[in-house]
């Protein structure tokens, strides 16, 4: 399996912060955040991954990684985002060598309290079968989310503007092989992003999404307050319970 770990964004809702840095670079609890979310990918078994960044950020990447975390990969690649925003943009430009899949993506900014083994495990029983994490949230629309009819996976949305679901999909992903065919015909949205949401529209559509609730803590650590929470629950060792907010 090979691992995407992806830290671009201009980090707009953590300035001043992000003023001069990547967010992803940004100090929880005595490591950089980008430590937190590659553990992610360390901690299931996955060894080649490639980092996606912001042209000016890639070169710190490739040195804070190279010095601190490279004995936890086999292979490690670093790679310029440019001229597609959004994550499905960030997977059209991945290199041939990084199109060996099946694929687990994450979004550097997303730090979880526990492992993804047992969905590993599942994924790995139906590789055909992309697989989603979700966690429950009481603001919805900041998020793309799920929405579900007695268990069943109806329809994917991105941002929406109702309450209509509190079934957030985080940014932990399990893809087929084929991720990168469908990735290819992907077009920018309304808000001129490449949207990850598409891509698990289709494999909805063609009944090869799957769903798991994620069983710890979840923070998508892109906001001040989402930030100081994250480094509450590392630093306090809170380890249980779905700690999902916007």
């Amino acid at each position: 399996m090979q691992g995407i770990i992806l830290t671009g964004g201009q980090g707009t809702r953590l300035r001043p912060l992000t003023d001069h840095t990547n967010k992803h670079l940004l100090d929880v609890c005595g490591k950089p955040m980008i430590f937190h979310s590659l553990s992610i990918l360390a901690d299931v078994g996955v060894r080649d991954v490639t980092l996606v960044s912001n042209p000016e950020h890639v070169g710190l990447f490739e040195t804070l990684l190279a010095d601190n975390f490279g004995g936890r990969f086999e292979v490690m690649r670093f790679i310029a985002q440019r001229d597609k925003p959004g994550i499905a943009g960030s997977i059209q430009m991945m290199p041939e060598e990084a199109r060996r899949g099946p694929y687990m993506v994450v979004l550097g900014d997303n730090i979880i309290g526990g492992t993804v083994a047992a969905s590993r495990a599942k994924f790995d029983r139906d590789p055909h079968r992309a697989l989603i994490h979700l966690a429950e949230v009481p603001y919805p629309k900041m998020f793309g989310v799920a929405h579900l009819e007695d268990g069943k996976l109806e329809a994917i949305e991105e941002k929406p503007e109702d309450d209509s679901s509190h079934w957030a999909i985080t940014g932990i992903y399990f893809f087929p092989a084929d991720l990168f065919g469908i990735a290819a015909g992907v077009k920018p949205s309304n808000r001129g992003e490449y949207e990850v949401t598409d891509i698990l529209s289709v494999y909805l559509s063609q009944g090869r999404l799957e769903y798991h609730m994620l069983e710890c803590w979840w923070v998508d650590a892109g906001t001040h307050k989402s930030l100081a929470r994250v480094k509450r629950l590392i630093c306090g060792g809170k380890s249980s319970g779905n700690e999902a907010r916007s």
